[in-house]
């Protein structure tokens, strides 16, 4: 592969975490700017897509804005300039996808996209839940199909060069906090629960349709399996994330009720389905749950802005016991946390990500920890 010439190993690295085991280190993903690269360091690619260019662009201009998000031909060179000016190492992955502020969802359901520099923003339109037009064909959805155009000149330029993810659509709970607004949803849980129970699992069913559309046209091109994208995690068969950010608000009992038989939906049709659990208090309060849905696969934990870092002593033991559960870890690290995790966590099942300033130091970061790993044994474990 032009962008990964040492695919095959970290394809076995991949299948080998798939199966909760290690060849002879963790699954590892690295990124630093390529030896050479002509554009400045954007390290927050590696969660994201590069957002280089909108700042030539003018607040007020809305058809530019809109361009620059929707163009294939546009999506497509600024996928190129990343893979060519960055490096991938371990397991890391050349892996481009569409990612409108990932809830796009929200658009085919009635929001106009707002388009800006910095994301894409979806403003509430559910005024009433019986006047909202829950109907859709994706056929004739506007945003689906411009979103399809995107991902066909994605796919025809990655044979043998680079994947492609399917494109974020989001979910029903947290694209119906945009679309209904956050505090009015939550009221609706206890006030008008029917509406909110139809309306995920309009939402639910329709992301299980498009996701298999999305699946069929990208596969091809992801070495006989599939790409979660903005994790860069691949496997052998159908992936993608799952999440209910909204959880955060409301409690584990009416997270029961109205937004696991969701999760149990996406969960289904993945093979390897992947739950996103933002912050420490969906760890808290929703962790247990999350481990008695049999479809859940792996766990990504992501403290959030203003919360403790990813290795903090008080998240070690859900980390272990997600591990314990049979079920795969993925984090994103700081450079200085790789090795503290790895003392503290057996490295089956484990999958970091972590940014670092050069080719060289990402070079060297893979190193040690093949080092730290083969000396695991020595570590204390609590």
């Amino acid at each position: 592969m032009e962008f990964k010439p040492d695919w095959e190993a970290a394809q076995n690295r991949l299948l080998a975490y798939w199966n909760h085991a290690v060849i002879d280190r963790c699954c590892l993903a690295v990124h630093a700017p390529r030896q050479n690269a002509r554009l400045p360091a954007f390290p927050d690619l590696q969660n994201g897509s590069w957002l280089g260019g909108l700042e030539a662009l003018a607040d007020e201009d809305q058809a530019g804005l809109r361009q620059w998000w929707t163009d294939p031909d546009l999506n497509y060179e600024r996928a190129l300039a990343w893979f060519e000016n960055n490096y991938f190492g371990g397991e890391a992955l050349p892996v481009t996808y569409v990612n409108w502020g990932a809830m796009s969802m929200a658009a085919m359901f009635g929001s106009p996209a707002e388009f800006k520099k910095t994301s894409v923003w979806y403003p509430a339109i559910i005024d009433n839940w019986e006047t909202w037009d829950s109907r859709f064909d994706a056929a004739v959805n506007p945003t689906w199909q411009t979103i399809l155009r995107i991902v066909e000149r994605l796919v025809a330029g990655a044979p043998g060069r680079y994947f492609v993810g399917k494109p974020e659509l989001g979910n029903g709970a947290d694209v119906l906090s945009l679309i209904r607004g956050m505090d009015k949803l939550a009221l609706d849980l206890k006030l008008q629960p029917a509406a909110v129970h139809h309306a995920v699992d309009v939402i639910s069913t329709v992301w299980v349709q498009l996701m298999e559309q999305a699946y069929q046209l990208t596969t091809p091109v992801n070495a006989g399996g599939d790409v979660l994208a903005w994790m860069g995690l691949w496997a052998p068969g159908r992936i993608d994330q799952i999440a209910c950010d909204f959880s955060s608000v409301i409690s584990p009992k009416m997270f029961r009720e109205f937004f696991v038989p969701e999760i149990e939906k996406m969960g289904n049709w993945c093979q390897y389905g992947t739950y996103h659990l933002d912050g420490p208090a969906c760890l808290k309060n929703m962790l247990e749950t999350l481990l008695t849905i049999p479809s859940l696969k792996a766990i990504q934990f992501t403290p959030g802005a203003g919360s403790p870092p990813t290795y903090t002593e008080h998240y070690l033991p859900r980390y272990r016991q997600i591990l314990e559960s049979g079920r795969n870890l993925y984090l994103l690290v700081q450079p200085q946390e790789v090795e503290k995790v790895l003392a503290a966590l057996p490295p089956e099942g484990l999958f970091m990500r972590v940014y670092v300033e050069t080719q060289e130091d990402a070079e060297a970061m893979l190193h040690k920890v093949a080092h730290w790993t083969a000396r695991r044994n020595i570590f204390p474990r609590p």
